[in-house]
């Protein structure tokens, strides 16, 4: 008998529902989030041949049990809240329950399977985008400790700071300058206090990133080496793309790839007003690298994707309009290159 379990996913536990090919109730309990939890959740559907399941929160609460079905080959569907959200309103049982969201996934994957991404275990490309995240956390900081300094430094009335405040040569020009107002006043003495932390704190966070951006060039160049020889994608650049990808065996060609990275205009027709809207859904760091490679394009004169923004430029697109329109074409430039790559390592590893 083909069927469906959902799994909706807390800290503690775990609510299973399984479902059969016409949506009917053929068990339902709870485990608590532990390897042996696991094991019953398994042993459950164990007598059943062709098992589908579907876990809301795979890559948070649900990473174990995730893992534990994978190991032993089973088949594994990520299912959005989006779409949980959708089915239980529409349930024949009004409110919400652990139980009945666990259903509502099921019903997800009884009905929507092809349009959910499958989990599967990819442990570079997984801890390819954990690298690349936790680099920008650490840039987003850095900024924030630049903009300290920046901030004291014109209470200081020094208005002369280097343009780039993130080598050590120019951390310690300001620090040489503002030494020179120490004992002014007990605000000035703060003031030059606080800029010497902040500079710590630069030079600090400025080694732990390049720290991570060493450890990036090697997953890159062993994983999509095609991409760096893309004009506009660094090591940091190809590291999100190709951590933020996911598995592409889920997009079915480049479109359903441009939307998951939100470079796909949204149609907003009706009758004759044929029209599109910007794309605000999708993962904002693949678009946020596709949007970094477009800007380094559009400043070379003679690239391909200067031309390209020229043209659109032309056919009377504002700047905005003609960098999305371009943003679209190297979403697909993108994944042919990813495609091959990642996609072949997929079936590899699992063949194996």
């Amino acid at each position: 008998m083909k069927v469906v379990v959902g799994v909706d996913t807390h800290k503690e536990s775990r609510a299973i529902v399984v479902l059969d090919s016409v949506g009917a109730v053929l068990h339902d309990t709870t485990v608590p989030a532990t390897e042996e939890g696991y094991a019953r959740a398994i042993a459950a559907v164990v007598e059943y041949e062709d098992v589908a399941w579907g876990i809301e929160g795979a890559g948070s609460y649900g990473r174990g049990l995730v893992d534990a079905l994978l190991r032993r080959g089973a088949v594994v569907y990520e299912v959005p809240g989006a779409l949980t959200k959708r089915h239980r309103k529409h349930a024949s049982r009004r409110g919400k329950s652990d139980a009945q969201d666990a259903r509502a996934i099921a019903e997800v994957v009884l009905r929507e399977r092809e349009r959910l991404p499958r989990c599967q275990q990819m442990d570079e490309q997984e801890a390819l985008r954990l690298l690349y995240d936790r680099r920008d956390r650490l840039v987003r900081t850095r900024t924030e400790a630049i903009n300290r300094l920046r901030g004291a430094a014109l209470r200081l009335d020094l208005h002369d700071l280097p343009t780039k405040l993130t080598g050590r040569a120019a951390l310690q020009t300001v620090r040489r300058t503002s030494a020179s107002f120490r004992g002014a006043s007990y605000t000035a003495d703060a003031l030059v206090d606080e800029i010497e932390e902040a500079a710590a704190d630069v030079e600090r966070l400025g080694v732990r990133i390049a720290a991570i951006e060493k450890q990036l060039v090697p997953f890159v160049e062993r994983l999509a080496p095609s991409l760096l020889a893309l004009r506009g994608v660094s090591s940091v650049v190809a590291a999100g793309l190709i951590g933020h990808a996911g598995l592409l065996n889920n997009c079915r060609n480049a479109a359903a790839f441009a939307m998951r990275a939100g470079a796909a205009p949204v149609p907003c027709s009706s009758g004759r007003n044929q029209a599109v809207r910007v794309n605000t859904g999708g993962d904002r760091q693949l678009n946020r690298c596709l949007h970094t490679i477009a800007i380094v394009q559009v400043r070379a004169p003679s690239h391909a994707g200067r031309i390209y923004y020229d043209r659109k430029r032309a056919e009377g697109k504002t700047h905005r309009q003609a960098l999305r329109s371009l943003k679209r074409q190297l979403a697909t430039v993108v994944f042919y290159r990813l495609a091959t790559t990642l996609r072949t390592r997929s079936i590899e590893k699992f063949a194996a």
